[in-house]
């Protein structure tokens, strides 16, 4: 006889320590390496903050990645900003890292 054992999500910030939440950002805050910055925004293809959790912590899906960028954005630990995109000249959104905010 089967029995049903209740399934659990995994949890979003398991494997994200302050040391690993440090790197994430950190590398969030640098940017691209052209002049670009990372973004929150959807549909941003490369730019786009959460791919930079998945890299890191490659067991989280996409979903728990965004999730854990939304966070730090509604925690004030990213702060949207506008600027230049070098590439196309339009004035684009990114994030930048709040030093004071970050995990210690």
């Amino acid at each position: 006889m089967q029995t049903a054992e209740p399934w659990k999500p995994p949890e979003t910030w398991a494997d994200i320590d302050k040391p690993m939440a440090n790197l994430i950002l950190g590398k969030i805050g640098l940017g691209l390496g052209d002049g670009n910055f990372y973004t929150d925004a959807a549909r941003a293809g490369e730019r786009e903050a959460w791919r930079v959790v998945q890299a890191d912590v490659p067991s989280k899906s996409e979903k728990q990645a965004r999730e854990v960028v939304k966070s730090w954005v509604r925690n004030g630990v990213l702060v949207s900003f506008l600027y230049d995109n070098p590439i196309t000249r339009k004035s684009v959104r990114g994030l930048k890292v709040d030093d004071e905010k970050r995990p210690s």
